[in-house]
């Protein structure tokens, strides 16, 4: 299989790197986008314009809205939102929807979210499918936090799910965006974080995933 490998950074993309060397049955590319929206949806873009991929995976650390979801999990995101495109007033936040700009079933949208048809064609037991949120500036404040928690029912937050969602569906490149939780979102405190955990597990997940999908593709040749 052809497969694209992003990350915002390349700290988040080092181990799976060095892990995937041992699969010999994909050609594997790796993509390192930037962080946040603007940044991941023109080089991911432009990568789509010079290859085409049976696959495109995004990976890297995120943080969790909930306990039930600790520091090492490793996660698959059903379906995005954009947090913070739409309008502020004094007293709330109203999405494009909400206004009327962008009808909530206009493509790639569905119901005002970004989801990923292709869950089911994978075997994601081992991931914990979860909802996502993605933000130009991360929560910080615990009313914000709250907020945004609330109007987007969200379990994860990243800078840059949706932008991926959005460029793949529009491209229509079967995609999987496969995270690791970091942190608790929360006023921001790193000392609780727990990067080097996230990192492992995630390289050790995505190297798993890729060797069943070697192993199934050896079978059926």
């Amino acid at each position: 299989m052809n497969i694209l490998i992003t990350a915002a950074t390349e700290v988040e993309i080092n181990e799976i790197k060095e892990k995937t060397k041992l699969l010999q049955s994909h050609n594997i590319k790796f993509c390192i986008t930037g962080i946040g929206c603007t940044s991941t949806a023109y080089t991911l873009a432009k990568e789509l314009q010079s290859a085409e991929f049976d696959l495109i995976l995004n990976v890297g650390i995120a943080g969790s809205f909930g306990k039930q979801t600790p520091a090492g999990t490793v996660v698959v995101v059903e379906n995005e939102v954009f947090g913070n495109l739409g309008i502020t007033y004094s007293h709330k936040f109203s999405t494009l929807f909400d206004e009327n700009l962008v009808h909530k079933n206009e493509y790639p949208f569905t119901n005002g979210k970004l989801h990923c048809k292709y869950l089911n064609s994978f075997d994601l037991r081992n991931f914990k499918p979860v909802c996502g949120l993605t933000v130009d500036a991360t929560s910080g404040e615990q009313s914000q936090i709250e907020k945004r928690r609330t109007m987007f029912n969200a379990d994860i937050e990243t800078m840059e799910g949706a932008a991926f969602f959005y460029v793949c569906l529009s491209e229509n490149v079967p995609f999987l965006e496969i995270r690791a939780i970091s942190n608790r979102i929360e006023p921001r405190d790193k000392s609780k974080w727990n990067v080097p955990l996230a990192l492992n597990n995630l390289a050790q997940a995505i190297f798993d995933f890729l060797n069943n999908l070697q192993l199934q593709q050896i079978q059926n040749d």
